[in-house]
C-alpha cells in the first residue's frame, strides 16, 4: 500500500515558477529522453498487441468446438484446460504489465522534467540562496521517486515479456494438442 501511495503523488512543481524562464528548457536537455521513452512505450505497445493476439488464439480454440467435429475438439481442449488456462493468464499478465510499465515510462519522463526544471533554477539568479537549497532536495526528492519508478517499470516489462514467452508456449502446446486430438 505504501508503494502505491508513492505513485499518487503528483510530479508536477511543489514551488510554483515565478516567471516564464522558469519554466523554459533547452531542446537538448529533454528530447533524449523524450525519443528513450517513446521506444519503451512503443514496446509496450507491441507487448500489449502480441498478448491480446494471443488470447485470440483461444477465441479460435473455442470457435473449432462450435464446428461440426467440435466435440472432439472441445474434449481434448477440456482435457488441457489448465494449459489453456495457463496460456490465458500468461497473456493477461503480459498485457497488464505492458499497459502499466506504459504508465510508469510516462511517470518517470515527469520527474525527469521537474528535476530538469529545478536544475534550471538553481543556475539563474532570480532565486535567493534559501530556495537555491530547498530545490536540491526537491531534486534529490524527485530522482528518489524516479529511481523508484524505474525499477519497478524494468522489474515490469520483465515480468511481461516472460509471461509472454510463457503465454505463447502454451498456446502452442494447447493448439498442437487440440489439433492432433490428444
Amino acid at each position: 500500500m505504501k508503494l502505491l501511495g508513492r505513485f499518487k503523488k503528483a510530479c508536477i512543481s511543489p514551488i510554483p515558477a515565478r516567471t516564464i524562464a522558469d519554466l523554459d528548457l533547452e531542446d537538448r536537455s529533454y528530447k533524449p529522453d523524450f525519443e528513450i521513452t517513446a521506444r519503451y512505450q512503443a514496446f509496450s505497445k507491441e507487448l500489449v498487441r502480441i498478448s491480446l493476439l494471443g488470447l485470440g488464439v483461444y477465441g479460435v480454440l473455442i470457435k473449432m468446438t462450435t464446428d461440426e467435429h467440435g466435440s472432439r475438439f472441445l474434449a481434448a481442449l477440456r482435457e488441457h484446460r489448465v494449459l489453456a488456462g495457463a496460456g490465458v493468464v500468461a497473456f493477461a499478465v503480459c498485457a497488464g504489465c505492458a499497459l502499466f510499465h506504459g504508465f510508469l515510462a510516462t511517470k518517470c519522463l515527469g520527474h525527469q522534467l521537474v528535476i530538469a526544471r529545478y536544475f534550471g533554477r538553481r543556475q539563474g539568479e532570480r532565486w535567493s540562496e534559501r530556495y537555491h537549497r530547498l530545490f536540491l532536495s526537491i531534486i534529490r526528492q524527485q530522482q528518489r521517486r524516479q529511481r523508484l519508478v524505474l525499477r519497478v517499470g524494468n522489474f515490469l516489462l520483465w515480468i511481461s515479456t516472460i509471461a509472454l514467452v510463457g503465454g505463447a508456449v502454451c498456446a502452442a502446446a494447447c493448439f498442437a494438442l487440440v489439433i492432433f486430438n490428444k
